[in-house]
């Protein structure tokens, strides 16, 4: 490829970088590849040629691109020269979505004017799916329909294509995971059998919800498609509002509340109240921007985490099938950083081993109490959230968690105030979580209505 090619493609990728990134000034692209502010000028404007191959592979290793994006790898056609530009516009939309995915669930949130936000936050809901008051975990009666019909939508349609580039050999990817898989690669990226939500009621006296069968891979073909066509038109729009009728594939799904339309796999969030006589103490979790696909780079509550049996066959999926258990196996794996049960072996998970036997005889003691709000949305990858608290009496939490880790396969515990274990659980930290850090949707709604009713839950 002759020098002027690679400079032709060194202009257009900065220039796509940067408004995938946000950047508007030169010396921030820079930073980016650690030269000087006048030579990122002069490469934009074409005023200065980049001739050495060396430097050109810095660049994108900076940027987090193959090199093949400057053709240091020479494609062999002009067809192939554009399914790896497409890769590359991938690439970035999927950077954009991660490092500004507060923004973006906060933009995705005012595209809907019908739903009920919940305190306040970008999680929303509708009136069925929430209770008036917190509601203790055992009084959900979960039902399961093996038989269930699948959605109608999975991500292979028509509005997707967008989203789902070129393979090397000319074929588009099929489905989105298949593309994450093969671009993006993030660190924990596994299939798994999941419980796919059929309906939900939090306003009778006996809270209710149903469930079926689907995979993590089936939710993602959706959801995070949804989600990287919102960041593209965010990018395309240079963050102006966005457009409802610029989103062909979120127009599509329709009612993000309907489970007849699309997976819904949700996520049970909980929100961890230690409770000492020094004071009330909860937790935060940095989740990697590289290293988990739902949420990744955003501030979280811990434990997180989808619900979905811990080992394969139908005498586990029946096992596993309960809310507590997949709140167990979350607690040990964000707390102390134990191995994932990934779902991927037969052998049933020990509820007898440690440190879930001392979490439910603590509870069965009334010295743990776990409580669920109801469901909600996450507008940008509505994947479904569950939205639960548990408060924790100190000597339990200490037995279970005797270390905790500070940091685990999904990102990094926040650190705990000087003299304590946990986050002062204040009006002052509170507020600071809220609206200073970039919080998931569905950790935002937790720690919103816990503060609610907090005389309830911490009496």
């Amino acid at each position: 490829m002759s020098n002027a090619t690679h400079q032709s493609r060194l202009s257009e990728v900065l220039k796509a970088y940067m408004r995938a990134h946000g950047l508007t000034r030169h010396e921030e692209m820079a930073r980016v590849l650690g030269v000087d502010r006048t030579l990122v000028s002069k490469y934009l404007s074409g005023a200065r040629v980049c001739r050495d191959v060396d430097q050109l592979r810095h660049f994108a290793e900076a940027m987090d691109l193959p090199p093949e994006t400057f053709g240091l790898i020479s494609p062999p056609d002009m067809a192939q020269a554009e399914r790896d530009d497409a890769v590359t516009e991938w690439r970035l939309v999927r950077q954009t979505l991660n490092r500004n995915r507060h923004a973006l669930t906060a933009a995705a949130a005012r595209l809907y004017w019908d739903v009920i936000p919940i305190e306040g936050t970008t999680c929303i809901t509708r009136p069925e799916w929430m209770a008036s008051e917190p509601v203790d975990l055992d009084s959900i009666v979960l039902d399961f329909d093996g038989e269930a019909d699948p959605p109608e939508i999975n991500g292979g349609e028509a509005e997707s294509d967008p989203y789902r580039p070129m393979r090397p050999n000319g074929e588009r990817f099929g489905r989105y995971s298949q593309a994450i898989r093969a671009i993006a690669q993030p660190t924990l990226f596994e299939n798994r059998t999941s419980y796919r939500l059929l309906d939900a009621s939090f306003s009778d006296t006996t809270p209710r919800m149903s469930f079926g069968l689907t995979t993590y891979f089936d939710m993602v073909d959706v959801c995070e498609v949804v989600a990287h066509e919102t960041a593209s038109a965010w990018v395309a729009g240079q963050r102006e509002r966005l457009d409802l009728q610029e989103l062909p594939f979120r127009r599509r799904i329709g009612d993000l509340f309907d489970p007849r339309r699309r997976p819904i796999l949700p996520s049970i969030n909980t929100l961890t109240i230690r409770r000492a006589p020094e004071g009330d103490t909860f937790f935060l979790h940095r989740r990697g921007s590289t290293m988990v696909t739902l949420a990744a780079g955003l501030a979280h509550i811990i434990p997180a985490g989808v619900f979905q049996p811990a080992a394969i066959g139908q005498a586990n999926i029946a096992r596993d099938f309960d809310l507590w258990r997949n709140m167990l196996r979350e607690f040990s794996e964000e707390f102390l950083d134990s191995p994932e049960h990934d779902g991927s072996s037969g052998t049933p998970v020990d509820y007898d081993d440690e440190p879930f036997r001392t979490l439910t005889e603590g509870r069965r003691a009334g010295k743990l109490k776990a409580w669920c709000f109801g469901m909600g949305i996450d507008p940008l990858a509505p994947a479904g959230e569950i939205l639960t608290t548990v408060v924790i009496d100190s000597d339990v939490f200490d037995a279970a968690f005797p270390r905790l880790a500070p940091r685990n396969a999904e990102g990094e515990l926040y650190p705990s105030d000087m003299g304590t274990v946990g986050i002062g659980w204040t009006d002052v930290n509170v507020r600071q979580a809220l609206f200073r850090e970039p919080l998931a949707a569905a950790a935002a709604a937790c720690i919103a209505l816990t503060w609610r009713h907090r005389d309830l839950l911490l009496e």
